[in-house]
């Protein structure tokens, strides 16, 4: 007995010996540098998306053309775009072998909407009521603000983000993510100083860009703005960003709560957010420079809006609608852009934070104001970057390294709704599980 007990030692020690360890599998180039590679195809389609928008709205410059543009016209045009991207999407994972993806993909209640199943309408819906508002207010100023006021005021976003982030999810920062936010806010002053400090509207100092309130058009001149329109352009465009970032911390309470498919959301969100365009239209009612519309008279402007984005002028001060390339040609361009950065966007929130794609938007809206200088894609609204903006886009590129130093950390109780987006992007630490009772925005 004694003999056959040595035996049996001896095969479980052959067998424990010959037993190989099992070697995690080395992870492939774009899954190990999918963050930098997503991080940088949205900087560049966010830049040119913004810049093509700007160039648009100037085109129009109406702005009953412009409520009509961004609340009934781009929702739409955007669903088909996605639409004709999801296809592919879901042509290409069936050939990869997944057979659950097919044409009921696209259906309500679809259980692959997410690892926790089905993902109630009601919230892809809230999802898109935030941008719509904000594209809504920022359509009509849109034309008469520069494109670089235009990214200075957007990043006032960062601040918003940050703190609705704080309150809803508990998000806490460290020191070096105030430091960025305060980076940030100090580009925007870098930005203004001079036009705040002299503010010289006269033609000299418009053509100088001094003028705090004039904007530059499609016809290659500057215009300034009574004391009137720019406090209400400038108010809207300002009181526009709140409603976009309530939007981006309710996106990553959703995604990394139910760890929901980004192309999912991003087709449901779009079909709501056609809906919030018709709810917005009462807008083209309100009494606005340059706008005194009848509701009797909508489908007229929304037939001129259309005439106008053809290239033809339908009424007398609508001559910058007659341009060569005319405006619809940049706006199929721009729809490609826009519906690549939003997929692009959602991705960061989801495996990242809000805040954190709020930040890397500051960086976005910078090489904005570069590409807003080459008249290829600016037209006549193309204008250069002074000294002021210069600075102003390295102080905030600094903002956006500084904030990266650390990472930041959420509550643990939302940890077992967040692990499973994790677990997907491969970044659990857990040796930090025993000693801390928080996670951060990566998942770690």
């Amino acid at each position: 007995m004694a003999a056959e007990s040595h035996e049996n030692d001896g095969r479980e020690e052959a067998l424990m010996g010959t037993e190989t360890p099992r070697k995690e599998r080395p992870q492939g180039f774009l899954q190990r540098f999918s963050v930098p590679i997503v991080f940088t195809l949205f900087v560049v389609l966010r830049a040119a998306d913004r810049v093509l928008a700007k160039r648009v709205t100037n085109a129009l410059l109406n702005p009953t053309y412009n409520l009509v543009l961004w609340n009934l016209i781009w929702p739409l045009a955007i669903q088909i775009i996605t639409l004709g991207y999801m296809i592919p999407y879901i042509f290409v994972l069936r050939n990869a072998g997944h057979k659950q993806y097919s044409w009921k993909f696209l259906l309500p209640g679809n259980p692959l909407a997410s690892s926790m199943g089905p993902v109630p309408l009601c919230q892809l819906a809230l999802f898109s009521i935030g941008d719509q508002i904000q594209v809504s207010m920022q359509g009509p100023p849109g034309a008469y603000i520069s494109q670089t006021m235009q990214s200075v005021m957007t990043n006032l976003n960062v601040f918003w983000v940050a703190l609705l982030a704080a309150i809803f999810l508990g998000t806490r920062y460290r020191q070096v993510h105030y430091i960025g936010c305060i980076l940030v806010m100090l580009s925007i002053l870098v930005g203004l100083s001079t036009k705040i400090s002299a503010n010289d509207c006269s033609f000299r100092g418009m053509q100088d860009d001094m003028c705090l309130t004039a904007y530059k058009g499609n016809d290659g001149l500057f215009h300034p703005l009574s004391t009137g329109a720019a406090v209400l352009w400038f108010g809207m465009f300002l009181f526009s960003i709140m409603p976009g970032a309530a939007g981006n911390v309710y996106k990553q309470w959703v995604l990394q709560g139910r760890d929901v498919d980004i192309i999912y959301a991003t087709w449901w969100s779009g079909n709501f957010q056609v809906v919030w365009g018709w709810v917005c239209l009462p807008l083209l009612w309100v009494k606005l420079p340059g706008q005194d519309l009848q509701p009797s008279d909508t489908l007229d402007a929304i037939g001129n809006t259309f005439s106008c984005m053809f290239g033809s002028i339908p009424h007398t001060g609508d001559e910058s609608c007659g341009v060569s390339p005319a405006p619809m040609f940049w706006f199929a361009i721009y729809l490609m852009f826009n519906m690549s950065f939003n997929v692009l966007m959602l991705w960061l929130t989801k495996h990242l934070s809000a805040t954190w794609a709020t930040i890397a938007t500051v960086l976005c809206l910078d090489l904005t104001n570069i590409l807003g200088m080459v008249p290829f894609l600016a037209g006549g609204g193309a204008e250069k970057m002074s000294l002021n903006d210069w600075l102003a886009t390295i102080l905030a590129s600094i903002a956006l390294w500084v904030y990266n130093m650390e990472k930041e950390k959420i509550p643990n109780k939302h940890v077992k709704e967040v692990d499973l987006c994790c677990e997907d992007m491969e970044t659990i630490d857990m040796s930090d599980s025993a000693s801390d009772s928080e996670f951060d925005s990566t998942g770690n």
